[in-house]
């Protein structure tokens, strides 16, 4: 059943994404998964969750964009939802006004707004407690309620144990395997070939050499052709601009209504004391 996760070669070179279909250019989607990835990072360090937290709200979040498009699909809707189903995977829930509260401050920090408080039994609270409830429920049902994620970091430092390499190899093969998560890499190849990726990866940066005779990735599980191609996505990630928000979802679609809860107002010049007004409007 896990396996289904993964996108075969076929699907991803013949077959457009939910997203293509809806006429969202790759450029767009690419920028719209890293955008939702650092959502869901900055959120999990805001509310001090481990790192494997936002790493499988991170997994879910391209898993799910795997199924349905940024078009029908509010992206800042499902960072949160993904992030609070990810705490409670993970054993470190976190409960929903808290995600809800960080998420807010967060949107209104990156527009550049005042940052206010949210207060509970407010109208804008409501729908926002609403609309994660809704994209909880979305996401689970989309994913067969099968949520079982393996990351690359489990097999990391065994890996690099068995190579004997040096030990600043481990923390640039770490950030490496998180800097993945902001790729398709997850839903893409197995957690033991994208480990491989970032071992070689890091070992070419640290000009360490590894043994090919035998080839050191076949006692792992992995193929040459796999690794090339983690390091091939990473070197393309890192040539990216900074991610940016771009709305794409459709009047009238799937949360088209929390698209407008997520989003902060902008602040008109000549009123900037009736932001709270709409802010709850």
């Amino acid at each position: 059943m896990i396996n289904t996760f993964y996108l075969s070669a076929e699907e991803l070179n013949n077959s457009p994404s939910p997203s293509r279909k809806d006429g969202i250019d790759e450029a767009t989607e690419v920028n719209l998964r890293i955008y939702g990835c650092e959502l869901i990072q900055e959120c999990g360090i805001l509310l001090k969750l481990p790192q494997t937290v936002m790493a499988s709200g991170q997994v879910l979040f391209h898993r799910f964009y795997c199924k349905k498009s940024f078009a029908r699909f509010n992206v800042k809707s499902l960072a949160a939802s993904c992030v609070w189903v990810a705490s409670k995977l993970e054993e470190n829930p976190r409960k929903a006004r808290h995600v809800i509260n960080v998420f807010h401050r967060m949107k209104c920090r990156r527009e550049n707004l005042p940052i206010e408080h949210l207060e509970l039994f407010s109208k804008k609270y409501a729908e926002l407690k609403l609309d994660l409830i809704k994209t909880e429920r979305h996401l689970l049902k989309e994913l067969g309620f099968v949520c079982h994620i393996e990351h690359p970091h489990k097999f990391i430092s065994n890996y690099l144990a068995t190579l004997g390499t040096p030990p600043e190899l481990r923390q640039e093969a770490w950030n490496l395997a998180n800097d993945s998560l902001r790729t398709t890499l997850s839903v893409r190849f197995k957690s033991e070939v994208v480990a491989c990726g970032v071992v070689y990866a890091a070992a070419r940066r640290f000009q360490v050499p590894l043994s090919d005779n035998p080839p050191w990735w076949k006692a792992f599980d992995a193929d040459k052709s796999g690794i090339d191609e983690v390091c091939r996505v990473l070197a393309h990630l890192y040539s990216l601009p900074k991610a940016q928000y771009i709305p794409v979802c459709k009047e009238g679609g799937s949360f088209s209504a929390s698209s407008e809860a997520w989003d902060p107002q902008p602040m008109s010049k000549d009123s900037g004391e009736n932001i709270k007004d709409r802010t709850h409007r």
